[in-house]
This record gives structure tokens, sequence and C-alpha cells, in this order.
């Protein structure tokens, strides 16, 4: 193996062993995969809950030519071979592979192909994708060994990010459990001393019935206090989701937050943390990397606020811009994908120019 080829591969997985954010950490990954390689293309995409294809982040292809194509990748075609026969693939003549199905409209012409899947221990995650070698030739054995070896450091990134997830939850859940025991032990009983206190004020038949009605004001006020915190207790004590939808937005958009140069301001609205599940989370997340990551790209937006908002019958994401503004009728790849997102769930996608600048955009999905 050539020392240049060597030390690169070292390079690329110590730089994924010790990247804190796992999005950048992986696009990093299929950037070192490209260069090892010498190839053109590269893509990374990983599996949804219904066995496509999702999160595909691609290298090589500038935003305006993958705005072009008609389709975002779904799975199909050689991808979707990989996705069921999940072992390494190296063909020379892409059109020329059983399972081929060709390009969409607007995608870049591509030939030999090296795809390798990404494994978290028996859990197959998604693959590594690569196009078009730079001298002509095939892909060779070679390459293939290389960009096994990057696939199994993915596999392990995504592990101890996974682990990293699950010991916040630990911690998240062991403060919810704090808060609802303080809660109760502390707030609700304070609140009945002060309930009983008012009643044998208003047993005084000395003061006055307009006091009288005030005091009684009170108690029932005290009484709807009290209802409100035993479900708020209720709430905090319900088991969350493996993977907190809070704690993915927020790790989200702080890797938003270094592409775009500025902080994203953000909510939550609803009850985000036990109402959406953990399908639905699958799409919301994605649905908000491409919202604001079209906000950052397109826009020329110095401000972007996100809003994630729940209730029992559907789950909402609005992303507002300051930027130069949606031009109707034009509706690119990306965008078309959103929307498809968004009629699977039973919901809708909307994006409109607002009324001085900028662009506002809602995807719903149903519950």
């Amino acid at each position: 193996m050539d020392i240049t080829r060597l030390s690169a591969l070292s390079d690329a997985v110590m730089d994924v062993a010790r990247g804190e954010d796992l999005r950048s950490s992986l696009k990093r990954l299929i950037e070192n995969a490209v260069i090892i390689t010498d190839c053109t293309y590269g893509a990374i995409g990983s599996i949804a809950a219904d066995g496509s294809l999702e999160d595909f982040t691609y290298i090589g292809m500038s935003d305006e030519t993958a705005d072009e194509i008609d389709t975002f990748p779904e799975g199909k075609g050689l991808l979707g071979h990989l996705l069921k026969v999940p072992e390494p693939l190296r063909v020379s003549v892409i059109k020329d592979h059983p399972s081929s199905s060709g390009f969409p409209k607007g995608h870049p012409s591509m030939t030999g192909f090296l795809g390798v899947p990404i494994r978290i221990r028996e859990e197959v995650y998604g693959s590594i994708y690569l196009t078009q070698k730079r001298n002509g030739k095939d892909f060779t054995e070679e390459d293939e060994r290389l960009v096994v070896v990057l696939a199994s450091a993915a596999g392990v990134a995504i592990d101890n990010y996974r682990g990293h997830i699950a010991q916040t939850q630990v911690g998240i859940l062991a403060e919810r459990e704090r808060i609802a025991r303080d809660l109760h032990d502390l707030v609700i009983q304070r609140l009945f001393a002060t309930g009983l206190s008012l009643q044998s004020v208003g047993g005084d038949s000395s003061i006055s019935q307009e006091s009288l009605a005030m005091i009684q004001n009170s108690i029932d006020n005290l009484d709807a206090t009290v209802q409100q915190i035993r479900t708020t207790i209720f709430a905090l004590q319900e088991k969350l989701p493996i993977q907190d939808i809070r704690t993915q937005v927020l790790s989200e958009i702080a890797s938003l937050n270094s592409i775009a140069g500025f902080k994203i301001t953000y909510s939550f609205q609803g009850p985000v943390d036990t109402v959406i599940g953990s399908e639905l989370v699958s799409q919301v997340i994605p649905v908000i990397r491409e919202l604001v990551t079209n906000a950052i790209r397109h826009a020329d937006a110095t401000t972007i606020d996100l809003v994630l908002l729940a209730n029992q019958t559907y789950c909402e994401v609005r992303v507002v811009d300051n930027g130069k503004g949606y031009v109707q009728g034009v509706r690119k790849s990306g965008l078309l994908n959103l929307e498809k997102r968004a009629l699977a769930r039973g919901g809708e996608f909307e994006i409109i120019k607002d009324s001085i600048a900028g662009t506002r955009t809602m995807w719903r999905g149903s519950l």
C-alpha cells in the first residue's frame, strides 16, 4: 500500500475518532474517502426506520447541480441493492449492473462505483458511496479495503455518539426525577397548607361577602395550580424516547451554528418530549437540517429562527429567516423531498416569501 494513502487513512480514522460533532465528523470522513480513493463523488447515507435511504450527505457536487436533480436519493438502484445486501460492492460501469435503475433527470454522469456498508455491531446504519475514479480506471481491491476501514471507524464513532447520548439521557431522567420530587414534596405541600389556611379564614363570620368571594377564588386558583403541577410531575416522570428529540435538535443546531457563522434562535412549544415518537423523530431532524441549511446556503440570511411545536395531533417545524426571500414557483429537489416527507405523514409543507423580506417555511406531520 502506498505510504501516502496509508498516512491519509490514518489521519482520517483519527479525525473521525476524535470528532465531537457526529455530522461534521461523518462529512469529513466522506471527504477523506474521496481523497484516499482519488474519485470525484462521494456520499454517506443512513437507513430510515422503513428501510429507505435518508440523511444523504454528498461531496463533489455543487449545490446548484444538486438542486437541478429531479428526485432526492431514495435508496433505489445500486443504493437500494447495498441496503438489501450490505456487503462491499465494486462496479466498473453502473448502468451495466442488474440492480441499476438509471439516473434521474439532471444527475451528473457516473461510471465506476464503490459502496461499503457502515455497521454498528449487528446493525447496518447506512453506507459509504464513491463514484468516478479520476484516472478513469476501476476502483481497486485496495480502494475497497481502505474504505472498509473508514466504514468501521464511522461505525465506532456513531456507536460512541449514541453512548454519549444515552449517558446524557440518564442525566436528564435523573434531573427530571429530582424536579418532580421537589415539586411534590415542597411546592404542592405548601400550596395545600396555604389553601387550608385560607379555608379556615373563610369560616370567620365577621368577614364581608366580597372578601369571602375573593378568598374562595384564591382557593379555586390554588386547586387548579395543584392539578397543573401534578400533570407536570406526571410528564416529568414519563420515560423519554431512547434519543430525546430535544437533545437531538440542540445538537443539530450547534452543528448548524458553525456553518451559519451566527447563532440560530430556537424554541420548543408543546409536549415535544412526550408525544413525538422515534419514527417521527427520524423525519423531523432531517427536515430541520434541510430547512435551516437552505436558509444558510441560499437565502443569505443573517438571522434564522426555528420553532418545534407539538400537540396531541401533529408536529410542526417552522423556520423564519431574514434573507432575500423565496422565489415563488421554484421547487428544487430538496423542497420537493420535504413536501414528500410531509405528505407521507399526512401533513403539509409550505414555503412563502415574507411580506417585507425573508422566507417563512412550515413543515407539518401527523403523530
